[in-house]
């Protein structure tokens, strides 16, 4: 990947296209650190995952944070201010550069940052393969807030591997990575956020599924169409008074995205991602027949593939839950049950999924895991309770539209 197009995603990753307020966003490598750099090799770029210690930079970033390679990059996760860095990498005169942008995803600050690791603060370490132990890695640079020139010393040292729980536990994107108020760099359910997702921390997503007038399952949060997701055009009323035609050649979500159709959803994730889990929420509309064959559709070609993807359905109400009951020759494909404990056995559902203002609910989840499912808790978003969350519950996902808070306090764990 060239250097132009991970400056490129770097910026797009952060930039402000919401309602959150007014983002001002720097040059993503003002300095040109990038520029005349070779492509990280990816083994060299994984190796740089772990918890590191800030010794210069704490203001901005606090006492810790989280490393971890997105596959085109570096992520940077900070659990003081929410603040996310996400930067292209490469490498220039024996050391490996990174330069990119951060910002407090709950907030309106945002600015530029810039590292580098010398051969002899770890970078040949890293590109001979060897994983790393305290103290093997140094990276120091500079970051600025996008409204001010002075840039601020950072120096983070690496202090050991990131947490991995005794089971695989999912970060979800919330409407395929974060809702259009919360100001992210494309528009919820879009194809184009679901392909940055992982940047902010993800390792899976939520989407919301509708029929149009002629029976195609689109992505779509809204019954109606409104200024809020798309674009004003001749356009109004309900999504579904309009065929998959109509809305391809007239709607567009607020940046000029389209609205995708689930299988054009599908197939970008499968093939365009890494993301492990994939949550269907069924709205109204959609008939879950035709949700459950495109569903085993696409799990068929993840297998085909060999790809490690869970594609859940998802039955959010007890209209779903009865309609899902009367298909004939039920699914054994993922089902995902909102509702009591007695609808998660009712459906045989692989995960229960209820919000998170119950609780942590200790008994009833160990109840789902000694019965062979999982639980997920939804939607997740205010800072304390997503820390009290990772450290009490034993969930086995967050749905939120913080990915990179929430993968910030999972990671920092011991």
């Amino acid at each position: 990947m060239t250097r132009a197009l991970l400056l490129g995603l770097a910026l797009l990753a952060l930039a402000s296209c919401g309602d959150i307020g007014d983002v001002v966003m720097p040059q993503p490598d003002p300095a040109g650190l990038l520029a005349g750099s070779v492509q990280l090799p990816t083994f060299a770029g994984r190796r740089l995952d772990g918890v590191y210690t800030v010794s210069e930079g704490r203001q901005r970033f606090g006492a810790e944070v989280v490393l971890k390679w997105n596959g085109s990059g570096l992520s940077i996760f900070s659990g003081k201010d929410a603040v996310l860095c996400i930067m292209g990498a490469g490498l220039k005169d024996s050391a490996l550069v990174f330069a990119g942008t951060w910002r407090n995803v709950t907030g309106l600050d945002a600015g530029s940052i810039a590292l580098s690791l010398d051969p002899a603060e770890g970078g040949i370490f890293l590109l001979r393969g060897q994983e790393p132990k305290e103290g093997d890695i140094i990276l120091r640079g500079a970051e600025n807030l996008s409204t001010e020139t002075q840039r601020k010393p950072v120096v983070l040292s690496y202090k050991r591997p990131l947490h991995k729980g005794a089971r695989p536990f999912q970060i979800i994107g919330h409407r395929a990575g974060a809702r259009n108020s919360d100001s992210p760099p494309a528009v919820e359910n879009s194809v184009e956020l679901a392909l940055l997702c992982e940047r902010f921390g993800a390792t899976g997503i939520e989407i919301d599924v509708q029929l149009t007038k002629d029976g195609v399952p689109v992505v779509f949060h809204d019954e109606y169409l409104n200024l809020r997701l798309n674009q004003k055009s001749g356009l109004v009323g309900q999504l579904g008074e309009y065929t998959f035609a109509q809305l391809e050649t007239f709607a567009r979500l607020k940046n000029g995205e389209r609205i995708p159709s689930l299988r054009r959803m599908l197939s970008s994730v499968l093939h365009g991602t890494t993301l492990s889990f994939v949550w269907l929420d069924s709205k109204p509309t959609i008939p879950i027949a035709l949700l459950q064959k495109i569903q085993r559709e696409y799990l068929d070609s993840a297998r085909v593939l060999g790809r490690d993807l869970t594609i859940a359905l998802g039955l959010p109400t007890v209209e779903k839950v009865e309609e899902y009951l009367l298909v004939p020759g039920a699914s054994k494909a993922p089902v995902l049950c909102e509702l009591s404990l007695d609808d998660v056995r009712r459906t045989n559902a692989a995960v229960w999924a209820p919000r998170w203002t119950l609780g942590t609910q200790s008994d009833a989840v160990a109840q789902m895991h000694a019965e062979g499912r999982r639980a997920v808790v939804w939607t997740l978003d205010l800072p304390g309770y997503i820390q009290q969350f990772v450290r009490e519950g034993d969930f086995d996902g967050i749905l939120t539209n913080y990915t990179s808070l929430v993968a910030y306090h999972y990671y920092v764990q011991p």
